[in-house]
């Protein structure tokens, strides 16, 4: 078995080889990568119907930067139903009448209460990666 090393010239043109940088204003690996690092999972308690829920944080995640706004994008909503007056998770479901709210950091699902459930919200932060 032969072992191979690479070398800095083996690296110095990985901007071409793999699409690192497209030129001019095409989609490339970078833009990719970027949007990548924008995604985010938060997660909010439930409420009434169309109530607005804020979504929760603690560190990075609490910072005006952080927070979900009307520009981002939804991936997906994830409502965890647990059975009143008992611990524990007996279904969930995927919602699809969820909104952006105005105001940042919050959201709305209008199709019904999910009052006491926990909402679990994938989100892409089209910014891209947040530094905070």
């Amino acid at each position: 078995m032969y072992v191979f090393s690479g070398s800095p010239k083996s690296l110095s043109d990985l901007d071409t080889s793999f699409g690192w940088k497209a030129p001019g204003t095409q989609v490339d690996l970078k833009d990719a990568i970027q949007e990548l690092q924008g995604l985010h999972m938060s997660v909010a308690v439930g409420a009434g119907a169309s109530a607005l829920l804020e979504l929760q944080g603690s560190g990075a995640e609490s910072k005006a930067a952080a927070l979900i706004t009307q520009d981002d994008v939804i991936v997906g909503v994830l409502e965890f139903v647990g059975q009143g007056g008992t611990s524990g998770v007996t279904w969930f479901s995927m919602r699809g009448d969820v909104r952006i709210a105005a105001t940042p950091g919050f959201i709305s699902i209008s199709g019904g209460a999910t009052t006491a459930n926990q909402i679990l919200v994938l989100w892409y932060d089209k910014t891209g990666y947040s530094a905070y």
